[in-house]
């Protein structure tokens, strides 16, 4: 993978990210502690982010370094999306909170 394709995917991700997270790039930079204007470069794959600084987006967005990194091919993260695997969550917890308190019936 070319090295400004990397760049470009890593921009549109982080930018996602920050949307789905309801975020302004000024909050994002906020939080993170860096610049405004680094975020933007950010976004537009002007800048090659250090180990550094993915973390402390990835710690400004509560998410894991690798889940910043988490993407691939072309594939958009829509709000849909995000919306499923939280009731795919709600429901496996309660599968499992209604199988501990079966084995605690037996």
């Amino acid at each position: 993978m070319k090295e400004k394709n990397v760049l470009q995917k890593f921009a549109r991700r982080m930018r996602e990210l920050r949307k789905m997270k309801k975020m302004s790039q000024e909050k994002l930079a906020e939080k993170a502690d860096i610049s405004l204007t680094f975020i933007g470069y950010l976004e537009r794959a002007e800048k090659n982010p250090t180990l550094t600084t993915l973390n402390k987006i990835a710690k400004a967005l509560d998410m894991s370094l690798s889940e910043i990194l988490g993407f691939s091919d072309d594939k958009k993260i829509s709000h849909a999306d995000t919306q499923t695997l939280d009731k795919a969550i709600k429901i496996l917890t309660q599968a499992v909170t209604e199988a501990e308190e079966y084995k605690k019936g037996k």
